[in-house]
């Protein structure tokens, strides 16, 4: 191809570019913090993918607005003002997306992009045939981004134009967010370890660039992974009843921290990385996994299950005092002897007791658990919630006893 005005060719890819950088500056935060978690179709592209198709794409439809610019008749002036309003409609496609997080309008603004690259194609093929050629590449990916922005749309049904974040965030919002992360994780682990087995089979480069792209993939994803579950931790922690302020501020301090590292660890990851430093870069945070990470989680999942009793027994001491109360009521009315309750009250007095031991009984373990060394952290979790396992029992007998009391509460109401 003959240049005739390179200063118009720079111009015109530097134009181009800058509709892709705008929709860039929305598209590299939504893509980690908000489209990874959306339901997506079994045919859509890893998210690395994006970047490199559309620098291409912008670069060949820059030469092609060169190319209708250099004609410089009526015609042409008209269509460049077109072209630019199709560049309009390109980036405000990226807006809608992923700024306001809207599949639906989006959907349908994409149709209409789709169709003024269809009518460039049209008309540049009249004026010069390379220039409308050059869009074809562009009008099959747009193509495919519309059946794809189509799909994300009806997978995604809540969405409408509500930012998932927008909503309350609560225990069971992160437990379904984890759910989907850890499928996500376990998709794009099958994926990697099948390049990675590929490339030991035969140690091509093409297969090479293959694993490392694959885990380059998969270690985003594994980040956003323990982050969704940390996160999940910390939202059973927010909902627990059983807990005081203290014991919750003790799992927010270890959680927050561990959150905050795996998200500046994510920073180190570069698409650009070689297979071997993505692999020390994995390293690394499986070390902090099992040095920190897994230290962390033990503790809150301890507490959790210590709350989930501390909880439990005070419902049913709620239920007993209420009870309680109506005893020593029939008993103050003549309608019932004291000596008929006393044993349900020493037995479920007793079971309260018994139930509170426990706990304390747990918190020491858990102290002891923390202050173990890291090897021993595994089985100081597993002797806690042995600890803790007899709680179960006892509230259940706890519960049969407060069943009885009221049963003969019942006969003398």
């Amino acid at each position: 191809m003959k240049i005739k005005s390179w200063s118009k060719l720079v111009v015109s890819i530097i134009l181009a570019q800058s509709a892709g950088l705008i929709g860039s500056l929305l598209t590299f935060s939504a893509i980690a913090n908000w489209y990874i978690l959306l339901n997506k179709p079994s045919f859509s592209p890893p998210n690395w993918l994006f970047g490199p198709v559309w620098t291409f794409l912008y670069i060949l439809i820059g030469i092609s607005f060169y190319r209708i610019w250099i004609i410089n008749t009526k015609k042409s002036k008209w269509l460049l003002k077109f072209f630019i309003f199709h560049l309009v409609l390109n980036t405000l496609w990226s807006i809608i997306f992923f700024g306001l997080k809207n599949p639906g309008l989006a959907f349908f603004e994409i149709v209409v992009l789709w169709s003024t690259i269809v009518y460039m194609i049209i008309k540049f093929i009249k004026l010069d045939k390379l220039s409308s050629l050059l869009l074809i590449p562009y009008l099959l990916w747009v193509s495919f981004a519309a059946i794809l922005n189509f799909s994300v749309w009806k997978l995604n049904p809540d969405l409408n134009i509500k930012d998932v974040f927008a909503q309350d965030l609560t225990y069971q919002k992160s437990d379904e967010d984890y759910r989907f992360s850890r499928d996500l994780y376990n998709q794009r682990l099958a994926d990697f370890n099948k390049k990675k087995n590929a490339y030991l089979k035969n140690r091509t480069l093409s297969l090479k660039e293959e694993a490392r792209l694959s885990l380059y993939d998969f270690l985003l994803v594994r980040n956003d992974y323990v982050n969704s579950y940390l996160t999940t931790l910390r939202m059973r922690t927010v909902e627990s009843k059983g807990l005081n302020q203290d014991q919750k501020t003790a799992i927010f301090d270890k959680i927050d921290t561990q959150v905050n590292w795996y998200l500046d660890h994510k920073k180190v990851f570069g698409q650009e990385n070689s297979l071997e430093d993505l692999l020390v870069k994995s390293q690394e945070e499986d070390s902090q996994w099992q040095k920190v990470t897994s230290p962390a989680i033990y503790f809150a999942l301890s507490y959790i299950s210590l709350g989930d009793t501390i909880d439990l027994r005070g419902q049913n001491v709620n239920i007993y005092n209420g009870l309680k109360n109506e005893a020593d009521s029939l008993v103050s009315l003549g309608r019932a002897d004291s000596s008929l309750f006393e044993r349900w009250f020493k037995d479920i007095e007793g079971e309260i007791a018994n139930n509170k031991s426990v706990e304390t009984k747990t918190i020491i373990a858990i102290n002891k658990m923390t202050a173990a060394q890291i090897s021993s952290q595994k089985r100081s979790f597993s002797d806690t919630l042995n600890v803790i396992k007899p709680s179960k029992a006892s509230l259940l007998k706890l519960n049969n006893f407060i069943y009885e009391l009221e049963n003969v509460i019942q006969t003398k109401r």
